[in-house]
């Protein structure tokens, strides 16, 4: 926890609120296997105003919030798995455990050539049992890598702005995907306010002061083979769960195997949720769910 909490700290900005401009570079693999370049920019207001621009292969979606008057362009919610990874790594956050996490041991190690602490330890969540990894460098406390189960994010090149560190390149890989991502990160003197004006022909919104999302009230998960040390092959299913909690639509987020993602399709479009609210009323939500394969 000291070692993790260290990371955390070492990588917070100090002082502000400042204005950011944050810009990112990737290559990840497309739907049909293949490797394509994105780029992916936030610029972030010190007044909470955010806009976003993503472009990956023939995608290309914008999203602007601020006050209470967000906009997005139509495909911003329905992005390629590869532009949904992005925005989870950026921008960067250090990892941190919790009640399903059992330390096993801390090790002395190198990584990337850097002098590293390294955690290992296992993930318990019901019958599913994940080994992984947290290497962290000695010198300046920084996340150098994470691995848990069959997922792997490594963080290198670290600079400094504002009082904190963060990562240039990003790498992160799984099954059937990976990702390398570089980033720069700037400091604006002034908000650049044009930037957030939301276009006539965008989609126009409104922001929840007080929501919830979609909670599961019946979720069956498929029949499981083997023992409980069997491996788990897990698949993110994009649901829209209807004001009522019903699924109207089910799709895989990221092709894994053609039976298994349509199993998990049907078995996800059977699940049934207490609806999500928006100020106090019913509303239709696009969210993913996780879909658990053990031993098939």
């Amino acid at each position: 926890m000291e070692l993790l909490n260290r990371a955390q700290i070492v990588s917070k900005v100090q002082g502000g609120p400042y204005n950011f401009r944050t810009e990112a570079t990737f290559t990840a693999t497309a739907g049909d296997g293949s490797l394509q370049s994105g780029t992916y920019t936030r610029v972030r207001g010190s007044d909470g105003a955010l806009r976003e621009d993503l472009r990956f292969g023939d995608y290309a979606a914008s999203s602007i919030t601020q006050d209470a008057q967000p906009g997005w362009t139509s495909n911003w919610n329905d992005p390629p798995y590869a532009a949904r990874k992005i925005r989870e790594l950026v921008p960067y956050r250090p990892q941190s455990f919790d009640s399903s996490d059992v330390i096993e041991q801390i090790k002395s190690a190198s990584y990337g050539g850097r002098d590293a602490n390294c955690i290992e330890f296992e993930t318990i969540v019901g019958e599913q049992r994940l080994p992984g990894e947290i290497c962290l460098d000695k010198a300046n406390g920084s996340m150098l890598a994470l691995r848990t189960g069959s997922k792997l994010w490594e963080y290198s090149d670290y600079f400094t702005i504002k009082g904190a560190l963060i990562p240039a390149h990003v790498v992160y890989r799984e099954s059937n995907f990976s990702m390398n991502a570089d980033l720069t990160m700037t400091a604006l003197e002034e908000k650049p306010e044009e930037a957030f004006v939301v276009p006539a022909d965008w989609m126009h919104g409104f922001v929840c002061n007080q929501g919830s999302l979609p909670v599961a009230k019946s979720a069956p998960q498929p029949r499981s083979a083997g023992g409980s040390d069997a491996p788990v092959t897990d698949i993110s299913v994009h649901l829209l769960v209807s004001s009522q909690g019903t699924v109207l639509n089910a799709e895989v987020v990221k092709p894994v195997r053609d039976d298994l993602d349509k199993e998990a399709e049907k078995l996800a479009s059977t699940w049934v949720f207490e609806p999500g609210t928006c100020n106090g009323h019913a509303q239709d939500f696009k969210i993913d769910v996780t879909i658990h394969f053990q031993g098939r």
